[in-house]
């Protein structure tokens, strides 16, 4: 009988492609929201009433797109130590069946105008859609140390990918055929995705079934990020850099709806293209970076130089400036993305992957949702404010992580 844990094995992507498709298409479906759900509150489909003030459409938008991520936040650390113990094949299968009946609930909601359903059916889906941990889970099971940032900017580039695809294709298919359509066609993806991973991924994690798991500690598992010393002051770090980043990316579209009237095709044009600018990153140029400096340094200066290029984003007046300064900023901000997340994995051992990562992906969906919820308050008090505050978020993080000096050594005698 084989022990618990995962058996060594040659680093090929080819095992895992199932993982990386179940990425793209969750992260398509959630760019359509953010794509989409900003400029159909913020102007008259339905939703509200014409004399509804722009101001609390924001705030309305902010909550809606911060509602998601809040479910994968609360499903990250629960699905994380589920997968642990039973697999992750089998809770990854579960959870997409799942997904698949909450997009649903999504498109309809989209169709009869009704705002609290779409909220209620939102955070749903983004609670069976914490899967996204499982995969990053497989993805580092499978991956030496060596090749793991290489296969973590993979897994960013397919998430990028999502972002670009699902809201260039799904914005002109909503323009042209109805809000919900591109919801609709989600879900059919979705189920391609299902077979594909029940037909194709084969599990290399053998997980430990005699082992005991108390439920309500896998409720409060996210507490560990501030009792586990060796890796804390990580989990800090790529919290703020996570904050950041996904918040200016969920927010910048009420700047540019509000500040130059961006239609719903021109909003999902940019979107797309700023998606695709961190698809190149990630694909194109992180693997060489990640072989020529290590992965903190590379967290570290991405994210000062990035934050510093968010602020510079609202100097600018001119409606073409937006596409000069935060295309860029984009790009760069994705190495620290990527590294962040490679990074906080080298740190610990595999027994241990699923949890940590289980975390670090409820920081990261967190702080997404904490972004969008306060973007949208901050927008509404002042425009610019918001993007400035996302900015010194992610300079602080890195300089937070010049200071840490930690090890894999000091992680697993502080398990023990």
């Amino acid at each position: 009988m084989l022990p618990a844990g995962v058996r060594p094995q040659k680093t090929d992507i080819h095992p895992i492609l199932p993982l990386y498709m179940v990425i793209a298409t969750a992260f398509a479906g959630y760019g359509l929201m953010v794509a989409l759900f900003i400029p159909m509150l913020m102007h008259d489909t339905g939703f509200f009433d014409k004399s509804v003030p722009t101001a609390t459409r924001a705030i309305y938008g902010g909550i809606l797109l911060a509602l998601y991520p809040f479910g994968q936040f609360i499903g990250a650390p629960v699905i994380g130590s589920l997968a642990d113990k039973f697999g992750r094949k089998r809770l990854l299968i579960i959870s997409l069946v799942f997904t698949i009946f909450f997009y649903a609930v999504i498109a309809h909601a989209i169709d009869i105008r009704l705002l609290w359903l779409l909220m209620v059916a939102c955070f749903l889906a983004g609670l069976t859609e914490s899967n996204v941990a499982i995969c990053q889970s497989s993805i580092a099971d499978i991956s030496t140390e060596e090749d793991r940032g290489r296969l973590f900017s993979y897994l960013y580039s397919f998430m990028s990918l999502g972002y670009f695809v699902g809201p260039l294709a799904g914005g002109q298919i909503a323009v042209h055929y109805g809000l919900s359509t591109p919801f609709w066609i989600v879900i059919g993806l979705l189920v391609l995705v299902y077979i594909w991973v029940w037909t194709s991924f084969h599990d290399p994690y053998v997980p430990d079934k005699g082992k005991v798991i108390s439920y309500f500690k896998t409720f409060t598992n996210l507490g560990t990020v501030f009792t586990d010393v060796p890796i804390r002051r990580v989990y800090l770090v790529n919290f703020l850099i996570y904050f950041g980043l996904f918040g200016i990316a969920r927010t910048i579209t009420i700047y540019v709806v509000d500040e130059w009237n961006f239609s719903l095709d021109k909003v999902t044009l940019y979107y797309a293209i700023a998606s695709a600018a961190a698809g190149i990153s990630n694909l194109f140029f992180f693997a060489p970076l990640a072989r020529r400096f290590n992965l903190r340094s590379i967290a570290i200066w991405s994210g000062l130089a990035g934050g510093i290029m968010l602020i510079i984003v609202v100097i600018p007046k001119a409606e073409y400036t937006i596409w000069l300064t935060s295309i860029p900023a984009f790009f760069v901000l994705m190495w620290a993305i990527s590294a962040c997340g490679a990074y906080i994995s080298t740190l610990v051992g595999p027994e241990r992957q699923g949890r940590v990562l289980g975390n670090n992906l409820a920081l990261q969906v967190g702080a997404e949702s904490i972004g969008a919820a306060l973007g949208g308050f901050l927008a509404a008090i002042f425009l610019p404010l918001s993007v400035v505050t996302y900015g010194v978020a992610i300079i602080i993080g890195s300089l937070v992580l010049i200071t840490y000096k930690g090890n894999i050594e000091s992680s697993l005698k502080s398990e023990n």
